[in-house]
């Protein structure tokens, strides 16, 4: 039998990895070179996102592995549990009739799929948030290099504005390399993670209603007719 805390485990052992190298990139002095660099404080904007649903992620993960562990121990509480009377419910109704659980085995899943999707959705509004500023970024780059050309031979004002080119072009790569770390892969694998777990909580409670509950069902239903 798999280990039932394996999802946390999972969980732990992604975000350590990437928290070191989240202190590598501090201690390079890379992400004051991003924060710096971002006139637009997209960046930030998009951190402070990205550590919210973070959180979030964390504490779904908390509340789909304890599930999994109540199926595993045959607790008498959680969403195993529940479904399982739902199908002693709907057992009853048919008077020992053939019990299908496809409908109820769907809305199992969606049940636990709800809460998860705001992640995915976050994820996929950072990648955009990240090329948002690409765009911002080259606007000002743009805007600058316009000055430049009609700067004739100003030189302060050329150096001004091939400043500004700086500072746009910095806006452009760094919210685009923010936005594609925090959202295209850090919560998006938080995204698959839990998607993957609950897929697999779902087959494995359907499978053993499918094995042991039906089955007593239908035989008590023929007896009691």
């Amino acid at each position: 039998m798999n280990n039932p805390n394996a999802l946390l485990y999972k969980w732990l052992v992604i975000n350590s990895f990437a928290t070191l190298l989240v202190y590598v990139a501090w201690l390079q002095g890379w992400l004051a070179l991003v924060i710096e660099s971002d006139a637009s404080y997209l960046s930030l904007v998009m951190t402070a996102l990205f550590f919210v649903f973070w959180v979030i992620s964390g504490y779904q993960t908390v509340t789909v592995n304890r599930e999994i562990v109540r199926f595993e121990t045959n607790s008498p509480e959680g969403t195993a549990s529940s479904y399982f009377k739902k199908l002693r419910i709907k057992s009853e109704k048919l008077g020992g009739r053939t019990l299908d659980q496809t409908m109820l085995a769907s809305a199992l899943r969606v049940r636990l799929m709800m809460p998860i999707q705001i992640l995915h959705y976050v994820a996929n509004m950072l990648i955009l948030l990240g090329l948002i500023g690409t765009v911002v970024g080259f606007v000002i780059a743009v805007a600058g290099l316009g000055d430049s050309l009609a700067g004739g031979e100003n030189l302060q004002r050329v150096q001004g504005v091939l400043g500004q080119i700086v500072n746009g072009m910095g806006v452009a790569l760094f919210t685009t390399l923010v936005g594609a770390i925090l959202g295209g892969l850090w919560l998006q694998l938080h995204y698959q993670l839990l998607e993957k777990a609950i897929a697999g909580f779902v087959v494995d409670v359907v499978e053993h209603a499918d094995i042991e509950l039906i089955p007593e069902l239908t035989r008590a239903g023929e007896k009691s007719a």
